[in-house]
């Protein structure tokens, strides 16, 4: 199966202010520290243990059932108010670091279906994308889906660094920083996104995710303000 890559939009849906001002949990007693420096923080495939979500439901969000037109479009995403933010309770900050390791660990399992079922429906689609027209590509896209995961090397492992700030909304949602390490795709090093929770029964599934890593400048690039031909 296509190995699947922590990759993200950047997305303006965030106000921000200076300072979250919000509690911290970290993973490592020095979460700043490189990954791979003393304890190994990558997330073991093993910890990937939630039901996997429906084939079929997956491929429907997608438009890749059997008959399907197009896929269900993304709803709009809701705005996140500015910082500072409201310190979620302990039991919150535990949820959320533990569905941040099943998320990861899945994505290093490479179980897309188990991925699918941590994330509601609208994160789902926007994750995955939408459905394709022809019936060659979607038939190809279900089966890159619906594949034997093969689970990632140790050396491609995503590493989980910290889980920062985790905070209670006024809407009843979690906002939560991550800090983590994503060896396959470029740029190399700590990355941060932000992930926003919506609950759901006994758990917290993924709502949201927005890219906060400033990306390195390549030969080439234009920096901003450059004018450009």
């Amino acid at each position: 199966m296509r190995r699947l890559l922590v990759l993200v939009s950047v997305l303006t849906v965030v106000l921000f202010s200076v300072g979250l001002g919000s509690g911290h949990v970290g993973a490592q007693d020095d979460p700043m520290a490189t990954p791979g420096e003393g304890e190994s923080r990558a997330v073991p495939p093993e910890e990937c243990q939630i039901e996997p979500r429906p084939g079929d439901e997956v491929f429907a969000l997608l438009g890749l059932a059997e008959g399907a037109g197009e896929a269900t479009p993304a709803a709009d995403r809701t705005p996140v108010p500015a910082p500072p933010w409201v310190a979620a309770d302990p039991e919150t900050m535990t949820a959320a670091t533990a569905a941040i390791r099943e998320w990861l660990a899945c994505i290093n399992a490479d179980d897309n279906f188990r991925i699918a079922a941590l994330m509601t429906d609208e994160a789902l689609v926007r994750f995955f994308g939408g459905g394709l027209a022809a019936d060659e590509a979607i038939e190809g896209a279900r089966a890159n889906l619906a594949g034997t995961p093969e689970p990632r090397t140790e050396e491609e492992h995503v590493r989980l660094v910290a889980v920062s700030d985790v905070s209670r909304l006024d809407d009843g949602r979690v906002a939560a920083l991550v800090l983590f390490n994503e060896p396959v795709l470029p740029p190399a090093g700590l990355e941060t996104l932000l992930v926003i929770f919506e609950q759901a029964d006994d758990r917290l599934l993924i709502d949201d995710l927005v890219q906060f890593s400033v990306v390195p400048l390549t030969e080439g690039t234009p920096a901003s303000g450059t004018p450009q031909p």
